[in-house]
């Protein structure tokens, strides 16, 4: 025996938790965003190092440029400062040795470009280095300056003998080797100097280099660093909302449980492992009943958590293997595997339909539904996963036509009238969403004067594979279905957009279904219709039946009276065909009466037909309303009723039901014909017999 949990399972609550979580969108936004402001960051620091490093460049080039420049001078001077030292011994010798003055002359000049050159260095000098070589040569300076102006006094006299002494002697030679180390080591020190700045400006530059990279990397590493786990942390966020979004992709909003798309997978992956391990699947459809008038009478709000109730008790139904699904609206489905006979399917459809039928409290709303169950079975009923749902959809709806709150099994022979109308029902509901129904339009004729009055709609479905079909094909599983309402308003609005392209005096009648005459809310509706259309409530005309006032006269006249206080007429169709038209039409001011064409077909063949057509005639007179006879086809039918003063015709001799366009096409043909008839200067006769005009 099977043993189900006896307690259910606690909602994870997983629809709740994934309505907290960032939608994807935002996720990607913040991920863009943390790029963005390490993008930022790391191009800010990048132009601030290369703003560093340019400014670092500039100023090295420009030190680098002046320390060369220095280094240029200082070579140059030192240069000079030999020549210049060169030239004036060169000079002394030449003066004592030669004894011209000219000498003289040119040692003093010699003297100053030698002293120039020294101030000229001194600025490439530390002022203590200047000073040093200033002491030390200072001496020696004074010394040869006072030996050189002797000797040179001695040249001047003719006396060179004193002066090659003063030249030759010890005191001069120790002197001017002191003065000429002296200017050897200024010169040096000067060119030393220059060239220890220019290679410490070099050291320095490779230094800075290195520490901008090193900075550089560091900083480049951090921004990474930080960008990584940005970048981590927001596909951490995408993850789990890649999850969140599998998640909802395969499962429902509002009960948790799988929906449909995850349905088919799992069924899928079911009857693969039935296959492989050869078992049997049961599949039931499980439909709630009476669960339409929690919505209507408690709201939304209400039925949601009923919905919610319903799949916490179906998970309890089951084992944690087996599968429960939501297939839209208050439909479920629940998937189990079958080992030998259908007896678990049993068990399990009856427990289901057990603990739905228990009452649930819901917001202190003590609720009771019910549900029904089909089961289909695999393999004995089909192998595909669409075709057991659509057989097991098949044993419901026998199951709920039956008796709700009960199970059925599918059984070929049983199932399939009713599957083939549930297939119609289903394909009615899908032409209503998909536009496949549409107005034609059948005129009401003027007798008199064959002048179209007002047109009767009549509705048609323009079906993709079986073409045109009649009222008479649709109309009465729509009744029983209670799909008139949508029918009729998506008929209906296409209708009176319709109606604004026909002359303004021609009015529409429309045929409402007893139930939809037994609803207060009709009225409401065709005037929410009206208005969102510019209509006149006047143009529109509503034909009822006498079953609508068989069911509930009261109320058939209470809907009756609004119509009319609303400005629309109200038409008595099918008179003479029920029980109790006579004290209907005491009872009930209505402002037309329609005379059933079985009776104008057999017009001429009954006398019976004609004596009631004519005292139908005669009661319309007699109550001030308006007769329209049904189903005129021959002139000869015309006739007759011309002569008995029938008002209002409408048949085939008139025009069949039509589509706007056609009637449209057929106007502007009479309107040419009618041109043509005056152009020729013979006006258009017009026979009761013969079409009216659509003018």
């Amino acid at each position: 025996m099977r043993t189900p949990p006896t307690d259910p399972p606690a909602q994870t609550g997983e629809p709740q938790q994934l309505a907290r979580m960032p939608p994807t969108l935002s996720i990607v936004e913040q991920t863009m965003a943390e790029a963005r402001r390490a993008l930022s960051l790391a191009l800010v620091m990048c132009a601030l190092v290369v703003t560093g490093l340019l400014a670092e460049r500039g100023w090295f080039t420009l030190v680098f440029e002046a320390a060369t420049a220095r280094l240029a001078l200082a070579q140059q001077l030192a240069g000079a400062i030999r020549l210049a030292d060169q030239r004036l011994t060169d000079t002394a010798v030449l003066a004592v040795a030669t004894g011209e003055r000219r000498w003289v002359s040119d040692y003093d000049r010699h003297l100053a470009d030698l002293a120039a050159a020294i101030d000229s260095a001194a600025v490439l000098l530390p002022p203590e280095v200047m000073g040093a070589f200033a002491r030390s040569t200072q001496a020696a300076h004074a010394n040869l300056q006072d030996m050189r102006e002797s000797a040179f006094e001695a040249v001047t006299v003719g006396d060179v003998a004193v002066a090659r002494r003063i030249f030759d002697g010890a005191r001069y030679k120790q002197n001017t080797a002191l003065l000429a180390a002296a200017t050897t080591a200024f010169a040096d020190s000067m060119v030393f100097n220059a060239q220890t700045e220019v290679a410490s400006l070099r050291v320095r530059s490779y230094s800075v280099g290195t520490l901008v990279v090193l900075v550089t990397s560091g900083l480049g590493l951090t921004l990474w660093r930080r960008l990584k786990r940005r970048l981590e942390k927001s596909r951490s966020h995408l993850q789990h909302a890649e999850e969140r979004m599998l998640t909802l992709a395969s499962s429902d909003a509002l009960t948790g449980l799988p929906n449909r798309p995850a349905l088919h997978d799992a069924m899928q992956r079911a009857l693969r492992h039935a296959r492989r391990d050869g078992h049997g699947l049961g599949v039931m459809m499980v439909d709630l009943d009476r669960f339409k008038p929690v919505n209507d009478r408690h709201g939304h709000m209400v039925g949601d958590q009923v919905l919610q109730e319903v799949a916490r008790r179906l998970t309890g139904c089951l084992r944690a293997e087996e599968l429960c699904a939501r297939f839209g609206g208050d439909e479920f489905v629940v998937v189990i595997d079958l080992h030998g006979d259908t007896a678990a399917a049993t068990q399990v459809g009856e427990r289901i339909i057990q603990v739905l039928t228990e009452p649930m409290l819901v917001d202190g709303l003590s609720i009771n539904i019910g549900a029904s169950v089909g089961v289909a079975c695999y393999p004995g009923d089909a192998i595909h996963a669409d075709d057991l749902l659509q057989l097991a959809d098949s044993a419901l709806y026998r199951a709920k036509a039956r008796e709700r709150g009960t199970l059925c099994f599918f059984a070929r022979e049983l199932d399939a009238p009713v599957a083939e109308r549930h297939a119609l029902e289903q394909a009615i509901r899908d032409g209503i969403a998909t536009g496949q129904f549409e107005p034609f339009y059948q005129p009401i004729i003027e007798l008199a004067t064959g002048r179209i009055q007002a047109l009767e709609m009549l509705c048609r479905w323009r079906h993709p594979k079986l073409g045109l079909l009649g009222a008479g094909d649709f109309i009465p599983l729509a009744e029983a279905t209670g799909l008139m309402d949508p029918l009729l308003h998506t008929v209906m609005r296409r209708a009176l957009a319709e109606l604004q392209a026909f002359p303004p005096h021609w009015r529409l009648s429309v045929n409402l279904a007893p139930a939809q005459m037994l609803n207060p809310g009709i009225v409401d509706f065709l005037l929410v219709l009206l208005r969102e259309h510019g209509v006149d409530p006047r143009r529109l005309d509503v034909e009822l039946t006498e079953s609508a006032l068989v069911t509930d006269t009261a109320l058939a006249m209470q809907v009756m009276r609004a119509l009319k206080r609303a400005g629309l007429t109200v038409t008595l169709d099918d008179f003479g065909t029920g029980y109790s038209s006579l004290s209907y039409l005491s009872e009930m001011s209505f402002d037309k009466i329609k005379i059933d064409h079985s009776f104008i077909r057999t017009l001429h063949e009954r006398p019976a037909s004609f004596k009631l057509i004519e005292a139908v005639l005669g009661l319309s007179r007699s109550l001030g309303v308006q007769a329209v006879a049904e189903g005129v086809e021959t002139p000869e039918d015309a006739e007759v009723l011309a002569r008995l003063g029938c008002p209002l015709v409408q048949g085939f001799l008139y025009g069949r039901p039509m589509p706007a366009q056609d009637l449209l096409a057929q106007m502007a043909l009479n309107a040419a014909v009618d041109a043509g008839s005056a152009d020729a200067g013979t006006a258009a006769v017009k026979v009761t017999a013969q079409p009216a005009h659509c003018d």
